[in-house]
């Protein structure tokens, strides 16, 4: 016979054996957009046939493979994958959410190759959209720097701009700052992690950050986690590795 205390000792149950990402919802959230590396339509150096096409988020190299974000995040220590979704639409081909211990959560959008035009807007568009003033929130971009290819140029027409709001925002691509740092200001963010150089936008880079967001680390700190992960996994110089990430202070908006 169910009864009013055997209900209540349930709940009570239910609740106590709850991990901790569900009973604790995390205020600190991270947007990232995965350009996937397509060796047909972009401007790259092409990358082995079977991680460089940008229709299979499996095997792709900033998606499925060893250092892609699902990947990484799956299996790095103190994440949890939360559970992904295909084909959201014939952009993005796959969307999963992660949770990094009771602090943080993530949703990463795997975006079509070709349609790297589509995922600089989207992600402009993210950085441009004032905070949620309940929450902590950050943009990410991961992926080729599609601003160096001279067909994606007109898509810089329809950046947004936006009075300034300090959405924090990342690109992980080669050479942002030069490429992407300024629009971000005129869209009203702050472009807290941004490249100096040509470097791999793998998701070792991502965790280091995420954890210092979710930490509430300075623009400072954020660059030098950046900067030792990614010498840590390229296996060079911390001061090499740091090298890659810099300040942003003299960046003006654009337009």
């Amino acid at each position: 016979m169910i009864t009013l205390r055997s209900i209540c000792l349930f709940i009570v149950l239910f609740f106590t054996v709850l991990p901790s990402y569900a009973a604790v919802a995390p205020r600190t959230h991270i947007s990232v957009i995965v350009s996937l590396v397509d060796n047909v339509s972009q401007g790259i150096v092409p990358v082995p046939a079977k991680i460089g096409n940008g229709d299979d988020p499996r095997n792709n190299l900033y998606w499925g493979a060893l250092y892609g974000v699902k990947t990484f995040l799956s299996k790095a220590d103190g994440w949890r994958n939360l559970g992904c979704e295909k084909d959201i639409n014939d952009t993005i081909l796959e969307r999963c959410e992660f949770a990094w211990k009771d602090k943080l959560t993530v949703t990463a959008d795997a975006y079509r190759g070709s349609r790297i035009d589509q995922a600089m807007l989207d992600f402009m568009q993210q950085a441009a959209t004032p905070p949620n003033a309940a929450k902590r929130e950050m943009v990410v971009f991961i992926g080729h720097d599609g601003l160096m290819d001279t067909q994606n140029q007109p898509i810089i027409e329809h950046f947004p701009k936006h009075a300034g709001h300090n959405k924090q925002a990342v690109v992980l691509a080669c050479m942002s700052e030069e490429y992407f740092a300024g629009h971000l200001l005129a869209a009203g963010s702050k472009p807290v992690v941004t490249t100096y150089s040509f470097m791999a936008p793998e998701a070792y880079v991502l965790e280091a950050i995420a954890r210092g967001f979710a930490n509430q680390a300075s623009e400072v700190e954020l660059r030098s986690s950046a900067g030792a992960a990614y010498a840590k996994y390229q296996r060079i110089s911390a001061k090499a590795g740091k090298s890659v990430f810099g300040a942003n202070i003299q960046t003006k908006p654009l337009g």
